[in-house]
């Protein structure tokens, strides 16, 4: 069977509000696994629907985004965080005319790899798998939850996703090779765009955990010049309002953003999607004096929030954790489901199915192992 691409009823009509540079519906590249087309889907609405109807997406609610749900049922989750970060995305997308669905499904699917206990959790797994000389990114693990683990069809595992929501998920840094062969130093600007999303994402939403928690105070990020500014441009009524903030914090952003994305966009001279190919740098990126502002508000999280006393003994205790989970199954792999590709070394076995786990289930497995 010809493998066909999705929405050819909708193409027109959706790829002539796309700028040139954006990735077209129409010339979404096959899937891996020939499938009846849906002429009224396009093909990242299609991706989107799989992504959220996923085992895997449901259970990124019982996974930290920094601190645990014992501080609270209002923090952010791994859930929470990835619509946050489609919607931010979708955003940007249409000012910049980039295509929406693309970017929300790559959006909805880039922490689907992201193990309990967030990075402190990720971290420990790397250690673990460097001990038999591999790695863990849960960016990989992304991959390979939506094209070995979640089996929702018969004729394939995984969810054969579009190659441009693929490419999406991995974050490239560096130059790769496609499948045809062609050289290809960046990604699509939709993939860039959800990088820079993720981290406008969730710089602002831990500011009003932050706040939330007492970890700091309105007064404090007066000490920082972006959320400085974002205070002073508030009424004075609005000043004490922490969601006031952190809506003009966010905006402060997604303007600077979109300025210094169309500015690189005219620089570098990007008119057709080959040419943002070409970059051997990101188009989608803060300049130089900005970013350095953005950096700041990085550092005073770290400093006053993800390193904060309580969070880092979270932390340090969800570490231990993994580590004597790892090392249990590793000894008692019958304990593994059998789900978890059999054929497969040990060790990533194990790291698979830890990766999987919520941070209350991975809690529960460290008290019930005898």
């Amino acid at each position: 069977m010809k493998n066909l691409i999705d929405g050819e009823n909708l193409w027109e009509k959706a790829d002539y509000f796309l700028a040139n540079y954006a990735q077209k519906n129409k010339t979404s590249k096959p899937r891996k696994h020939c499938e009846v087309p849906d002429h009224d889907r396009l093909p990242f609405q299609r991706d989107r629907d799989r992504i959220i109807h996923t085992t895997s997406f449901r259970r990124l609610k019982g996974k930290m985004q920094v601190v645990t749900p014992s501080y609270g049922d209002h923090f952010r989750n791994r859930l929470s965080h990835s619509i946050e970060v489609a919607q931010i995305a979708r955003d940007l997308a249409r000012q910049l005319r980039l295509n929406e669905d693309l970017v929300e499904a790559i959006a909805l699917a880039h922490d689907l790899g992201h193990p309990p206990f967030g990075h402190t959790g990720e971290h420990a797994l790397n250690s673990e798998m460097e001990n038999f000389d591999s790695k863990f990114d849960h960016n990989k693990q992304s991959l390979r939850v939506v094209e070995y683990f979640e089996r929702r069809y018969q004729d394939f595992p995984g969810l054969n996703l579009s190659p441009e929501v693929l490419e999406g998920i991995q974050k490239h840094k560096n130059y790769f090779d496609r499948p045809s062969g062609k050289i290809i130093y960046s990604p699509h600007l939709e993939a860039q765009l959800v990088d820079i999303s993720d981290e406008i994402a969730y710089l602002s939403a831990d500011l009003e955990d932050g706040l939330r928690g007492n970890f700091f105070t309105i007064s404090d990020l007066e000490t920082v010049e972006i959320t400085a500014k974002a205070i002073a441009s508030l009424d004075k009524k609005e000043r004490k309002d922490r969601s006031a903030i952190v809506r003009r914090v966010i905006r402060h952003l997604l303007v600077q953003i979109i300025r210094d994305t169309k500015a690189n966009i005219k620089k570098y001279n990007i008119e057709r999607i080959e040419d943002v190919q070409a970059q051997k740098q990101s188009i989608v990126y803060l300049n130089a004096d900005f970013f350095k502002k953005f950096k700041s508000l990085k550092s005073f999280l770290f400093a006053n929030y993800y390193l904060a006393p309580s969070v880092k003994k979270m932390n340090d205790e969800g570490a231990k954790i993994i580590h004597e989970v790892f090392q249990f199954c590793y000894q008692n792999p019958h304990k593994i489901p059998t789900s978890f590709l059999p054929d497969e070394d040990l060790p990533r076995r194990v790291c698979d199915y830890i990766a999987g786990m919520t941070d209350n289930f991975l809690v529960q497995f460290h008290q019930k192992m005898s």
